[in-house]
């Protein structure tokens, strides 16, 4: 059973609200909310029990903390805990009109298990404008509660985005293991020797295998990328700590400052005391060798 197509919001540079309001409301164990179809725009913010949230005959299920968008149109049903009550939050809203830089409604997502916590955040922020707020619908939200919304949907669909396309599952498996082996040694002893037979093995490939997955997937060979990884993270250090070079260096594993600013000169075209000094001024730095998604823990 599909939803029919419904009419898009206008497009502009900013979210534009025509109405909203929204509570919580709480359910007991077994009960349901029978088929309905909407008329608006509605999240809900799963607090207490789980939830299976039916959409166009399609079963999602949502832990305590997800997040479930529905859209007009949506023909749906909920239903709840059978073994506890379940609590949540929801609010209801019209768009009048969408930020450009947004996915077409229809490519939105309906439900997010595992929201970033900052998504959570915001929508208790939503959540307090709209206790704030008695005389809603009736009054149209400013722009200044519409930036609110704006923001949580702004991280709601951004995330969506990157967990279709997460950076780690593009990488084979074994480049997995084997960053995930230096980032331990990184993190837990920096000045752990790290040879090319220990992370093969730690792949679970042979060597030949693990140099061409990383040469294809990282631009680089396994250790090469282990001492670019080092570096990362004296970068962070440089900007994020109040080490000298010297305990950066160890921190990093080396044992020889000057050999270490050696290599971090050839590798960022400054030496670390440089690249301090132009943070310290404001300056950006220079970019990373590696995505930043694979930087070791930063520990002073």
């Amino acid at each position: 059973m599909k939803h029919s197509a419904l009419p898009s919001p206008a497009v502009g540079p900013y979210l534009r609200l025509g109405y909203m309001y929204g509570g919580v409301v709480v359910y007991q164990a077994g009960e349901s909310l029978a088929l309905r179809k909407l008329t608006d725009y509605e999240l809900v913010l799963i607090i207490e029990g789980k939830v299976s949230y039916i959409s166009d005959d399609r079963v999602y299920a949502v832990p305590p903390g997800g997040i479930i968008l529905g859209r007009p149109g949506f023909r749906e049903q909920y239903r709840w805990d059978p073994r506890q009550r379940t609590r949540h939050a929801y609010f209801h809203f019209s768009i009048d009109q969408i930020p450009s830089d947004w996915p077409a409604p229809e490519k939105w997502p309906r439900t997010r298990p595992d929201p970033n916590p900052v998504i959570v955040a915001l929508f208790r922020h939503v959540m307090q404008h709209i206790n704030e707020h008695p005389r809603w619908p009736a009054e149209t939200p400013k722009r200044g509660d519409c930036r609110v919304v704006e923001a949580l949907m702004d991280a709601f669909l951004e995330r969506h985005g990157v967990d279709e396309a997460r950076v780690d599952e593009k990488r084979p498996e074994p480049v997995g293991r084997a960053l995930k082996r230096m980032r331990e040694i990184i993190d837990e002893d920096p000045g752990h020797a790290v040879n090319l037979t220990d992370l093969a093995k730690a792949s679970n490939v042979t060597e030949k295998h693990l140099c061409r997955l990383f040469t294809h997937t990282m631009g680089h060979s396994p250790m090469q990328t282990y001492g670019l990884l080092r570096l990362q993270l004296a970068m962070a250090l440089l900007a994020r700590s109040n080490l000298n070079i010297k305990e950066i260096a160890e921190r990093c594993g080396y044992d020889n400052p000057l050999y270490f600013s050696r290599v971090f000169a050839k590798t960022y075209g400054a030496a670390p005391s440089h690249i301090r000094e132009s943070l310290l001024r404001g300056k950006p730095p220079p970019p990373n060798p590696l995505p930043t998604d694979i930087t070791p823990r930063v520990y002073w």
